[in-house]
């Protein structure tokens, strides 16, 4: 299993070993003596198993605070419509290029582009005697894919930082980098993924769960590539491109390859299809633990569904941080869980559980499955095991701070005071160190996810529709749904909103979709106020710290 992306003892070795790798070093006379525990980079890259646990950590930076491990809910999500912040601050976009939060984001990105650059090199340069091709082409693969997912995110949430790969590493730390086209971005995720899906495997054995796969590559490669239309063509005027239409097919292609690989399903309910059986076999995807419904039983963590997934553990390390101190979870259920000792930042906003629909539904059920698996309600039971402190109702004003109701969104016959996250949150983690030390998993690219972005390719491309509206109707089946009847934009919207509602993809579609004129976001109408300006809060502000220590070469995104 990996370092810091999968449970077991070897990964913490690992993670300190890199640290000892990556970080600087004193150069004070007084402080140049040989530190016999050191492992310097001209003794390492010795044999396989230095690469391994070189590979290894390039995976961890998904996990740190800085993203996954809770910094990206904190912005992501409270930019999201659909959530609520405990105060209006990150609703209303009040931060600033000298905001904590998002230099953590950018500073993680780097570090992962770091490691993966820098042993990509190593890896090139090197000769390791006991590393035979393919094992060497399976770890660039591995590594290409980690670092197109941290270019993704810097170019869709920082939009023009300062690109670097294994080629051209910034090793003078006293230079300036200035801000790079974003095509550098986008053109080395497509190379680099199209190379990779050779190289990884469809699966890993159990003790390497967490590792990319050639779906993780496919699935990325095809998100990307549909990002790119919008961020790149439609915002630069480019769209219908010969370009764009190259890379829509490309990505387009991808997700097709990764359909039709049999590798990945969506987690049906079995019969006697009960309320439980409709709602556990859609909320075992955010699960740490199999969710039982009578004689079924949902598989939960790394299951069918799950393309990209960060791992998390509640074991303790010797020493580091992720982002804890001692920790291999994150502070997702710190900041986010309806435990009574969570800080309880979000709450559902009532007008998602309103989007959920009421006709079409199964029997048994007043609305879309989802709306009960995606929200608490007032008098939801927050565990399944009766021994458990959390099997007890969900109450607001203990499990949630009662955000919506003191701003005046309430609603006529609304069944609940206020909603509150489940994905991630049932059962309620409370062992150990809860709700610190989260080890709940987090899913960053679901099958359903690679489902309806498939549909948008061929509405975007007016290609094999029927295909498109036949996949998302898959997804819609799934929760007992009635069909839709046309592939249509706000088709394709809607079933987003619902489907991926609180994973953090919400404000990153709408950024993306209202480059497309044709999706008529509107931006006033989604917030209902005039806090988002257009121009500026589509893109993070880089960090002033950033800036600062690149001699003005760097430049700020506009309107910041």
């Amino acid at each position: 299993m990996i370092s810091l992306m999968i449970r077991s003892s070897a990964k913490y070795r690992l993670f300190l070993l890199m640290l000892l790798l990556i970080t600087g070093s004193c150069t004070e006379d007084f402080l140049d003596v040989e530190n016999k525990n050191q492992v310097a980079l001209n003794s390492f890259y010795r044999n396989k198993d230095d690469v391994w646990m070189a590979v290894n950590t390039a995976y961890n930076p998904l996990a740190f605070g800085g993203m996954f491990g809770v910094n990206y809910f904190l912005l992501i999500n409270s930019f999201d419509d659909r959530i609520l912040f405990e105060t209006s601050l990150l609703d209303d976009f009040n931060i600033s290029s000298s905001s904590g939060t998002v230099s953590l984001m950018y500073q993680a990105l780097y570090v992962g582009v770091w490691r993966c650059s820098h042993i990509i090199y190593n890896l090139r340069t090197r000769n390791i005697p006991d590393l035979d091709d393919n094992t060497r082409n399976n770890y660039i693969a591995q590594l290409k894919t980690l670092r197109a997912m941290y270019y993704f995110y810097l170019v869709v949430l920082f939009k023009q930082p300062y690109f670097y790969d294994d080629t051209n590493l910034p090793v003078d730390y006293l230079a300036g980098y200035g801000n790079s086209d974003a095509s550098l971005f986008w053109n080395r995720i497509k190379e680099d993924l199209l190379w990779s899906v050779n190289w990884l495997p469809q699966k890993w054995p159990s003790v390497d769960l967490g590792r990319v796969t050639r779906g993780s590559a496919l699935a990325l490669l095809g998100k990307a590539m549909l990002y790119k239309h919008y961020h790149y063509y439609m915002q630069n005027g480019q769209g219908g491109s010969a370009g764009d239409i190259a890379d829509l097919r490309t990505g387009k292609q991808a997700l097709s390859d990764l359909i039709s690989s049999g590798t990945y399903n969506l987690i049906q309910p079995k019969e006697p299809f009960t309320f439980k059986d409709y709602v556990y076999s859609y909320l075992c995807n955010f699960s740490y633990i199999p969710l039982p419904a009578g004689n079924n039983v949902y598989p939960a963590e790394n299951n069918d569904e799950s393309v990209w997934e960060v791992q998390y553990s509640d074991e303790r390390i010797a020493q580091g941080w992720l982002p804890g101190w001692q920790w291999s979870g994150s502070l997702n259920g710190q900041y986010f869980s309806p435990h009574e000792s969570s800080y309880r930042n979000h709450e559902i906003h009532p007008n998602l559980f309103l989007q959920y629909d009421t006709i079409g539904t199964p029997p048994g059920f007043d609305r879309d499955p989802r709306a009960y698996a995606t929200c608490y309600l007032d008098g939801d039971t927050m565990e399944f095991r009766p021994d458990k402190a959390y099997f007890k109702p969900y109450r607001s004003g203990i499990n949630n701070k009662k955000i919506a109701q003191g701003r005046g969104f309430t609603y006529s016959g609304q069944p609940t005071v206020g909603f509150g996250l489940k994905k991630y949150y049932f059962p309620v983690y409370n062992e150990k160190d809860a709700p610190k030390n989260d080890p709940v998993n987090i899913r960053i690219i679901r099958y359903s996810d690679v489902l309806l972005m498939f549909a948008e390719y061929t509405m975007l491309l007016n290609e094999d529709q029927s295909v498109g509206l036949y996949w998302l109707n898959e997804v819609r089946a799934r929760a007992g749904m009635a069909p839709a009847p046309a592939l249509t934009a706000s088709v394709i919207m809607h079933e987003r909103d619902v489907e991926l509602a609180t994973e953090g993809h919400r404000f990153l579609d709408l950024v993306r979709w209202s480059f497309d004129p044709q999706w008529k976001i509107d931006w006033h109408s989604v917030f209902g106020n005039n806090a988002f300006v257009k121009g500026k809060n589509e893109y993070l502000p880089i960090p002033i710290v950033e800036i600062n220590k690149n001699k003005g070469l760097l430049k700020q995104n506009p309107g910041w």
